[in-house]
C-alpha cells in the first residue's frame, strides 16, 4: 500500500539512516521489547516491513501474516517473503510461518484473530473515510492484540519540504494517494478515542529528522507513531460472533528450521568456547603489532578493549571448519589447547565481546535457545577467564591463547581479513 518513493521529497534533503529504515527498526524494537512472537502486517503492500521482520536473528517471531487489497503488490510481497537458498543451508533456530492474504483492511477475518501484535505502518493515510472510521473498532475491538503499532506522516513536518508548500492554499501531500496528513494533535485525538473505548494505553513517538536538523523539534518528526498497549486487567466480554474467512489466502510459506535434539550442557559450553576462541584470535590478529607468539602475553600491560561486531562477519565465507562443532558428531580426536596456563607473571590483554553480537551467531541461537540461556551457561561454565559485565551485555575474556601451528594462524588470518568483514 506504500511505496519507498514516498520518502523522497527533495534532492537537497535526506535522512540518515534513511527514513524507511528508521521506521522498520523502530517497529522491530517495539516488537522485541514486548517479546512478540506473532504479528500481522496490516496493509503490507509489497512486504517492505513484513520481509524486514523475517530475520532469524533479530526477533523471536514464529508466525507472521500480511494483508493488502492490491493483487499486484502482493505478487511482489510473496517474492520477498519466500525462503532463500541460504535459509535451507543456515537453518533458523525456530519455526516461521507466513500467510499472505488479499483483502480489505476494513473487513474482519477470523484467521487474523489471536495474533499478539498488529503493525500498520504508513497505511491509514491511504484509506477512505469509511475504512478509517472502522479501523480502531476492527483492530482494537475485534482482533484485540496485545500491541498495535500505527505510523503515519506528521503533516507539521512538511514545512521542511518547500515543494509541498505547507500551510498555503497550494499545499500538497507527500504522496498523491494520501487522503490526509494529520498534525500531531489530530493523530493523538484519533488514537485516544480508540484507546479509551477499548482500554488501551498509548505511547507516542517521533521517527526521522532531516540530516543536520536534529535539534529542530518545534514541528516534531517526519513520521509520528503510536504504540497501543492492551490493559492487562481488561477482558473483552465473551462473544459468539464470527466474521468468517472473507480474505483470500494468496500464499502459505513455511521456513526450514533447526529441529535437532538439544546438545548436552557440556557440549554447548564446548561450542561456546570454540566460537569465543576464534573471535578472540581474530581480534588479536587485527590488533597485533608484533609477530604471533605462543601465549600472546603483553610484556607492558596496556588498556585494550575491542567490541567485536559479529553483525559484520560473513560466516558463510569464513572457513570455520577447525572450530565449528556444528558439523562434528563426535569430539575431535585432536583437541585444541584453547587456553594455556603459565607460571610467568605476564599479563593478558582483555577482549570485550558484545553479548548481542555473540548471540547473532546462528549456531549459538540454535543450541542455546535464548540469549538469556546463553548468558546463564557462560556464567556457570566454570571458566575464571570469562566475566559477564555491564548488566549481562558484555563478555570479557582474560585468558591467553596458544597458536601451535601455522594452519591455525592462517585460518584466523582468513577470518580476520578486513576485506571479508
Amino acid at each position: 500500500m506504500k511505496s519507498a518513493s514516498e520518502d523522497s521529497y527533495s534532492s537537497n534533503e535526506f535522512f540518515s539512516p534513511p527514513l524507511w529504515r528508521q521506521r522498520r527498526t523502530f517497529i522491530q524494537d517495539i516488537l522485541n521489547q514486548h517479546n512478540v512472537e506473532t504479528v500481522i502486517d496490516y496493509g503490507c503492500g509489497e512486504a517492505a516491513v513484513l520481509s524486514f521482520l523475517i530475520s532469524a536473528t533479530e526477533n523471536n517471531l514464529n508466525k507472521i501474516a500480511g494483508i493488502d487489497i492490491d493483487p499486484e503488490v502482493l505478487e511482489e510481497a510473496v517474492e520477498r517473503c519466500l525462503p532463500y537458498k541460504s535459509d535451507f543451508e543456515q537453518l533458523r533456530p525456530r519455526p516461521l510461518v507466513i500467510d499472505i492474504y488479499q483483502g480489505s483492511v476494513g473487513v474482519a477475518d477470523d484467521r487474523l484473530k489471536n495474533y499478539q501484535a498488529i503493525v500498520c505502518s504508513e497505511v491509514i493515510e491511504h484509506v477512505y473515510p469509511d475504512v478509517l472510521d472502522a479501523f480502531l473498532e476492527l483492530t482494537l475491538g475485534i482482533y484485540h492484540p496485545e500491541i498495535l503499532i500505527v505510523t503515519t506522516p506528521n503533516g507539521e513536518y512538511n514545512v521542511n519540504f518547500p515543494d509541498l508548500k505547507y500551510n498555503t492554499p497550494e499545499s500538497i501531500f507527500r504522496h498523491n494517494d494520501h487522503k490526509f496528513e494529520w498534525t500531531r494533535k489530530e493523530f493523538e485525538s484519533w488514537c485516544e478515542e480508540g484507546a479509551k473505548k477499548y482500554n488501551y494505553s498509548t505511547e507516542y513517538h517521533g521517527i526521522g529528522l532531516l540530516h543536520q536538523k536534529y535539534d529542530q523539534l518545534e514541528n516534531g518528526h517526519c513520521t509520528q507513531a503510536c504504540v497501543f498497549t492492551r490493559s492487562k486487567d481488561f477482558v473483552l466480554p465473551p462473544s459468539d460472533q464470527t466474521h468468517g474467512t472473507p480474505h483470500h489466502l494468496i500464499k502459505h510459506i513455511e521456513f526450514p528450521y533447526y529441529n535437532e535434539a538439544t546438545p548436552s550442557r557440556d557440549k554447548i559450553i564446548e561450542e561456546l568456547d570454540h566460537y569465543i576462541e576464534v573471535l578472540c584470535k581474530a581480534d588479536n590478529y587485527m590488533n597485533k603489532e608484533e609477530p604471533i607468539t605462543k601465549g600472546y602475553y603483553a610484556e607492558q600491560p596496556q588498556q585494550h578493549t575491542t567490541d567485536l561486531d559479529i553483525n559484520t562477519i560473513d560466516w558463510e565465507s569464513f572457513d570455520i571448519s577447525k572450530y565449528n562443532t556444528q558439523q562434528q558428531t563426535e569430539q575431535p580426536t585432536t583437541t585444541l589447547d584453547i587456553y594455556t596456563t603459565t607460571t610467568s607473571p605476564a599479563h593478558t590483554t582483555p577482549i570485550h565481546i558484545s553479548i548481542s553480537s555473540l548471540w547473532n551467531i546462528l549456531r549459538l541461537q540454535q543450541i542455546c535457545g535464548s540469549q538469556g540461556n546463553m548468558v546463564d551457561l557462560l556464567k556457570s561454565a566454570d571458566r575464571d577467564y570469562y566475566q559477564i559485565m555491564d548488566g549481562d551485555t558484555t563478555l570479557v575474556v582474560t585468558k591467553s591463547f596458544d597458536w601451535e601451528d601455522e594452519e591455525d594462524s592462517e585460518s584466523v588470518k582468513s577470518f580476520s581479513s578486513r576485506e571479508d568483514w
